[in-house]
């Protein structure tokens, strides 16, 4: 969804400020860490003539560049056909200009000197050095058109300087062709220069998989931000949730109110940048990501209230909706706005178009009855909430229990359940739930069947139904001591946000004990294996 309403909100905002003739048709991106086909398949699918982007591994440049198919046709879905395809070149220097042709408040390339008089006059060395950089680029590209990028990463900030610059370059560059030249340089756009490969007529060569993983070097793979800020990471997922289903109780209800879903959608966008949801950002630029989403959510809070105020009274006559509330922490068992109430109603909205079971667990201090739509009580279990989810750092809740029960919801619709505390005297559960501490532990349901022995190691998942069993020998949570480099050379590559480098291929677990504790109960069967302090696992059926 993300990456689809991010285009859609930025192709909706250029449509209304500059007409039809300002949507874009060439995909633009030159630092994200490498390129997956799905994203190319996308592209193609929204109307994309073409992509260029900047970062390929470096071997394959290497070999693209000697064999000239650095640019090609990728044919990035195996179901789609020609739906899929998009024209795709690689950047001959990243998103910079040629060496020692940076024109910029932070650049140390000599300008072009162009007055004979000066002793520093360089027309025809400044000349001559983009003449070879440029027949040097032309050695790995397949026609006589090449692209030439000029700007760079906080180096684009002096126009004047720059086209200052480049008009003498140009000038004095197509001035050589009187003697010989065979270079022909001007502006262009992305767009012109695909326009001029298509007037080629090039038999272009295909690719069908992947630009992943990326490396600039031997030991420089960029997989380190596949797991950089996964809290950040997940609170973009977790918006993005919120997001769709504000959408559509936006529509359902008849509401008019995009205008304020803007907001989230908004934050959205901006998070999918590839240094934002990458988890590469400083620190301060995160909590500002998470600070736009956290405002949108808000906002969207306010559409939901106004949707379920349409949609939740049964007719006229029913009393107003109460004010309804999101439980952003119940990822950490944790929801202050109903604890120690008498009673308060929980409604579950399926974003899915098909009906959906699932168990829902609602942080509670006490028992509560838990009553379905049509007012019958259901059944309901009342078990501990796991030691390590209470002592996460930053929950605030005292709550220690929470109740277990089976919700249906319908395709594209709601369910609301009702909550009442239980006297004293009826605390105790019908079903009474049975918890054993570093004991064998077995779990199943109609599917499987999970059994795990007394020190917490998992020994088989058994599919009952096709009696099929798998077999672990070891199970746990592992992690790599990282390369301490100063990133002076390829071999002193140090690991970080962006780049996993381990110093060892040995991973080391987390630790050498683990506990267990089994939770039955007459819906759900939950193994809580704790491997220390901070790591630890549910498995629940």
């Amino acid at each position: 969804n993300s990456i689809i309403d991010q285009h859609s909100l930025g192709a909706e905002f250029l449509r209304d400020q500059f007409g039809e003739c300002g949507r874009p048709k060439i995909g633009w991106q030159i630092d994200p860490f490498g390129h997956s086909r799905e994203q190319a398949s996308l592209l193609a699918q929204m109307g994309f003539d073409g992509l260029f982007f900047g970062r390929a591994d470096y071997d394959d440049y290497t070999t693209r560049n000697r064999t000239k198919t650095m640019e090609m046709v990728w044919k990035a879905s195996a179901n789609l056909d020609r739906q899929s395809w998009l024209f795709t070149g690689v950047l001959p220097n990243g998103y910079g200009p040629p060496g020692s042709f940076c024109f910029d408040n932070f650049c140390d390339d000599a300008p072009i000197m162009d007055d004979p008089r000066l002793h520093d006059y360089n027309v025809p060395e400044r000349v001559q050095s983009f003449i070879q950089a440029a027949h040097n680029e032309a050695v790995g590209f397949a026609t006589n058109h090449i692209i030439m990028t000029m700007g760079s990463d906080f180096q684009y900030e002096n126009a004047n300087e720059w086209f200052k610059n480049m008009d003498k370059l140009i000038r004095y560059v197509n001035a050589q062709q009187v003697n010989g030249s065979n270079v022909n340089v001007f502006y262009s756009t992305p767009s012109c220069y695909l326009y001029a490969l298509n007037n080629v007529s090039h038999n272009w060569t295909s690719k069908t998989d992947d630009f992943f993983p990326y490396a600039h070097h031997p030991h420089g793979f960029w997989t380190g931000y596949f797991t950089s800020r996964a809290a950040l990471k997940r609170y973009e997922r977790h918006s993005n949730n919120i997001l769709q289903a504000t959408r559509q109780l936006n529509a359902l209800a008849n509401l008019t109110l995009r205008n304020d879903i803007f907001y989230l959608s908004e934050a959205m966008g901006v998070a999918q940048h590839h240094d934002a949801v990458s988890g590469t950002e400083k620190q301060e630029v995160a909590f500002d990501y998470a600070q736009r989403l956290s405002d949108g959510i808000a906002v969207a809070e306010s559409v939901i209230n106004q949707a379920y105020s349409k949609l939740l009274p049964k007719d006229s006559q029913s009393p107003p909706a109460s004010t309804q509330f999101l439980c952003h922490l119940s990822n950490i068992s944790q929801c202050l706005q109903i604890d120690g109430q008498e009673r308060f109603t929980l409604t579950l909205w399926n974003p899915t178009i098909h009906p959906i079971v699932q168990h829902a667990r609602v942080p509670v201090r006490t028992d509560y009855t838990v009553r379905d739509p049509a007012g019958q009580i259901i059944l309901s279990e009342l078990v501990p909430i796991s030691d390590a989810t209470q002592n996460i750092p930053g929950r605030t809740s005292v709550t220690q229990k929470q109740i277990v029960f089976k919700a249906s919801l319908p395709a594209l619709g709601f369910n609301t359940y009702y909550f009442e505390k239980k006297p004293e005297e009826k605390q105790n559960n019908q079903f009474k739930v049975k918890i054993t501490h570093n004991e064998e532990c077995v779990i199943q349901n109609q599917n499987l069947r999970v059994e795990i022995d007394a020190q917490g190691n998992i020994g088989h998942i058994v599919n009952l139904k096709k009696s099929f069993d798998v077999a672990f020998t070891s199970q746990g949570f592992y992690w790599y001591q990282g390369f301490p480099g100063n990133n002076s050379q390829s071999e002193f590559q140090a690991s970080g946000a962006y780049i996993f480098r381990p110093l060892t291929p040995t991973a080391v677990p987390v630790s050498q004990t683990r506990s267990i504790t089994c939770i039955k109960g007459e819906s759900v069967q939950t193994a809580v294996i704790v491997f220390n302090d901070w790591a630890s696992q549910e498995i629940s059926l």
